[in-house]
């Protein structure tokens, strides 16, 4: 039985859990860094004197970054390895943070902002692709659901814990914060991180062979005396040629339109729901509550998708729960006009609509390459997300200024959401088994 399989069809180590633990928290913390800013956007504003378009481009620098990061830099988890990316992706998080911590004046707030963004963006691709090389075909679709919603909850506890430390000691307090925790990540992952097996058989870099049997040996896994020879040489230059031609250009393009129209959807809907909830009469703690029951609702619906794709072919799955999705834009159109209970509830079911095929994009985007171009292919279609949620709030302004309710706009992004479901629906089988547990040939 060659090494893959072998991992595919055992049960996951104890080791193999705890990396995925660690990628969790690595996505709470990423969480957390996304919505930092937002959380002391008033103050900082109020102590340098913003006008209203340099705290839109503060607030607007660090989702640059990360589309810049997903999509150019996260390749480099293809070339130098996903474990020494991760850590030099923390590390870099950790410094960004702490260097806002001391940043003296808004200019260079900005710069800050946006390389940790670059950094951010980066992680959360090479996370991802880790994640799923660690996970057998049985566990894959729930591990990588069970990763996807540290975000949600990273920004949740990040907002309870900076709101406490802005009040008492100010803005940079929640800055420092983020960079202490992040640098504590650094040493649980240089010791519970292997480099990827998948990446080792690839890449057959110095020293492949005992570095392929130490992560055989962290994961529980027998060694092996010589590497297979079935695996085929990979020329780097072809990278991005790989993934954007022949059967893997098809992939690419559906996965990217996927992500494009669902994360612009979701970052509409995070951006815009407490607004509507304030705008509808109701007060402004209102529509604080109303955004953190959307938080509840964003990791409810990926917990429960993880759940089901467990049991059902997660490609399905996924299509289900954009049409699901979609639906819940309607119910929160109309849900404004009642009573407050009613306009909470909806606000949390929303939440959970365009949040779980987020989850359900991560668990199987990494499935559709090999490990060759994996890092590089999740970081284009990932990135593609970035602008879809950069785009979107600004369209939602423009309309707004146009004429347009909020109300109006949800019914608006019914539209990407149902075709988000089409989108999926025409993809074909993954590569890696465990996004389609029924099917285990490998697409053509």
């Amino acid at each position: 039985m060659q090494i893959k399989d072998r991992i595919e069809k055992s049960p996951m180590s104890r080791r193999q859990v705890a990396i995925i633990a660690i990628c969790t928290a690595l996505y709470m913390i990423d969480g957390f860094d996304v919505l930092v800013m937002a959380f002391s956007a008033s103050h900082v504003e109020d102590e340098w004197g913003l006008s209203g378009a340099q705290l839109g481009y503060l607030l607007s620098a660090a989702l640059v970054g990360m589309a810049v990061g997903s999509i150019f830099v996260s390749t480099v988890s293809d070339i130098i390895g996903r474990r020494k990316t991760l850590l030099i992706g923390v590390c870099i998080v950790a410094a960004g943070m702490l260097a806002s911590f001391f940043a003296p004046g808004y200019g260079v707030l900005v710069i800050l902002r946006f390389l940790t963004g670059v950094a951010i963006g980066t992680l959360q691709s090479t996370i991802s692709v880790f994640a799923s090389e660690f996970s057998n075909a049985k566990r894959r679709s729930t591990a990588l659901s069970i990763v996807s919603i540290g975000q949600p909850i990273g920004g949740v506890l990040g907002g309870l814990i900076s709101g406490i430390l802005i009040s008492h000691y100010g803005w940079r307090s929640a800055f420092l914060f983020g960079a202490v925790v992040t640098f504590l990540m650094i040493p649980l992952v240089m010791k519970a991180f292997p480099e990827s097996v998948d990446y080792l058989l690839v890449r057959r870099p110095s020293g492949a062979l005992t570095r392929v049997n130490q992560s055989l040996r962290a994961i529980g896994q027998p060694t092996v005396d010589v590497l297979p020879e079935d695996v085929a040489s990979f020329e780097a230059k072809s990278r991005f040629a790989d993934i954007l031609t022949g059967y893997n250009a098809r992939r690419t393009i559906l996965l990217s339109l996927a992500y494009f129209v669902l994360m612009g959807s979701f970052y509409f809907a995070n951006s815009w729901t407490p607004r509507l909830i304030t705008a509808s009469g109701f007060t402004a703690q209102d529509g604080i509550n109303a955004g953190v029951l959307f938080s509840v609702g964003a990791i409810t619906g990926g917990v429960l998708l993880g759940l089901l794709g467990a049991r059902f072919p997660m490609r399905k799955v996924l299509a289900v729960f954009f049409v699901i999705g979609a639906a819940t834009f309607v119910v929160f159109a109309n849900s404004t006009t009642g009573s407050l209970g009613w306009a909470l509830f909806a606000a949390a079911l929303v939440g959970f609509g365009s949040n779980a095929p987020i989850a359900g994009m991560l668990a199987i985007s990494p499935t559709y390459y090999s490990s060759e171009v994996r890092g590089t292919a999740l970081g284009l279609v990932i990135g593609m997300g970035r602008v879809g949620a950069i785009i979107s709030p600004i369209l939602a302004g423009a309309l707004i200024d146009g004429g347009w309710t909020a109300g109006d706009l949800y019914f608006l992004f019914v539209i990407p959401m149902a075709l988000g479901a089409v989108i999926i629906s025409l993809l074909g089988q993954p590569v890696l088994r465990g996004a389609t547990p029924k099917a285990s040939a490998p697409a053509p």
